[in-house]
């Protein structure tokens, strides 16, 4: 493996990351490679407009611009709107660089070729157009199940779950039928799986929406901690365009584009989180499944220090009400990927560097250039700290 030299930072990091948060380009036949005939025709490609793109259950896929990625992004092109350094005012589409899709983007091969490259010894990856299809099939469970699963064995033939302790991938799940949940994660464990991927949100069940944490997902995250399975809640549409919508927004999810309330509000990030680590704590998730871990991916760590505080307020007002102390519950449990633009320090001394990721979003637009890039931005924590970030907090998790 070839390390490369971080020359910009003062950190000597002479061994190799472990990434918690990259990305895969699907194929374009990823969900209908294996999906059976009977739902085939709720998926479909359609030239809209001169531009080609993907119709799932009747809805236009938002979630990715351009769900053919050819072009797309060059990674890192739009550091400077996430570092709030846009001072020029100029829209995405402007400060956005395009460039062909590369090999290493869909090719689990040319991947880790990039990686050696790269210096990243492990790198979980993450849906991309994935993310957005649990809300566009919410009301028809069976296809948003037939439709997970053909993704899914799309995942495990090109990618693998975890072939050989490089590459891991975490399968979809949903929680909108438990049964079937529960089938799915036993279909996870028994190929392999390390962990697997959620939304952060609600239970959506059209007319009698569910917390994550009611008990009737039970058997859910008990066979995912007795696996050892980590639980990655990852960004996608989480459903919450309609808090939007009820202040007079649009509520469609689009990846690439915001208001300013949507901005303020973080109404797609860590708002969405915030409820469901306050869902799973304050429901008993992690009483009742002390083993049971959780990592947060490309949501940020903005909303963690104010989880801690309401966390406290509501302890110290109705500790009755809890199983234990829930700020000790969310530090046992939960592992946090900052966004470079985040102050470390603050996450730090929220939850521990025991619990911080490094999670770099390579290649999408909106990460940086390269993994490594990222890490001048640890240069606050301690070696000892930085490498728990950098390495041995994945690297637990793992199981590596």
């Amino acid at each position: 493996m070839t390390l490369v030299q971080d020359e910009a930072s003062a950190i000597k990091v002479d061994y190799g990351i472990y990434d918690a948060d990259e990305h895969y380009y699907e194929a374009e036949d990823a969900l209908t490679r294996h999906l059976d005939r009977s739902h085939r025709g709720l998926v479909r490609w359609a030239d809209i407009e001169g531009r080609r793109t993907l119709v799932v259950n009747g809805k236009l896929v938002t979630v990715v611009p351009n769900p053919t990625y050819d072009p797309v992004g060059v990674p890192g092109s739009l550091e400077p709107y996430f570092r709030s350094e846009n001072h020029s005012g100029k829209e995405l589409r402007d400060i956005i660089k395009m460039h062909a899709i590369q090999p290493e983007y869909r090719s689990r091969e040319a991947r880790l070729a990039r990686m050696d490259e790269q210096g990243v010894e492990l790198a979980w990856l993450l849906p991309s157009l994935g993310l957005g299809l649990e809300e566009m099939l919410l009301d028809n469970p069976t296809a948003l199940y037939a439709i997970f699963r053909a993704y899914n064995d799309w995942l495990d033939e090109d990618w693998g779950y975890d072939r050989d302790g490089r590459i891991q991938t975490g399968p979809l799940i949903s929680l909108l039928d438990a049964s079937e949940a529960e089938a799915d994660v036993k279909r996870a464990i028994d190929r392999g799986a390390r962990f697997i991927t959620f939304r952060p949100a609600p239970v959506d069940i059209p007319g009698r929406p569910r917390s994550p944490g009611d008990p009737a997902y039970d058997r859910v995250w008990g066979l995912a901690a007795d696996a050892g399975l980590v639980i990655a809640i990852h960004a996608a549409d989480s459903g919450y365009g309609k808090y939007l919508a009820n202040w007079g927004e649009s509520q469609q999810y689009t990846g690439m584009k915001s208001s300013p309330l949507s901005e303020v509000m973080s109404v797609h990030i860590e708002r969405p989180m915030f409820d469901m680590m306050a869902a799973m704590i304050c429901h008993g998730v992690f009483d009742r499944h002390p083993r049971l871990r959780i990592a947060s991916l490309e949501l940020g760590g903005g909303w963690v220090s104010e989880l801690i505080r309401r966390l406290k307020v509501s302890y110290g007002k109705t500790p009755q009400l809890f199983g234990r102390d829930p700020v000790e519950s969310f530090r046992e449990h939960v592992w946090v990927a900052p966004f470079y633009e985040d102050d470390i320090c603050r996450v730090r001394d929220a939850i521990g560097a025991d619990r911080i990721l490094l999670g770099s979003d390579w290649p999408h637009p909106e990460g940086l250039s390269e993994p490594r890039a990222w890490i001048p931005d640890f240069v606050s924590l301690t070696p000892d700290e930085q490498r728990l970030a950098l390495r041995e907090n994945l690297k637990v998790l793992s199981g590596r």
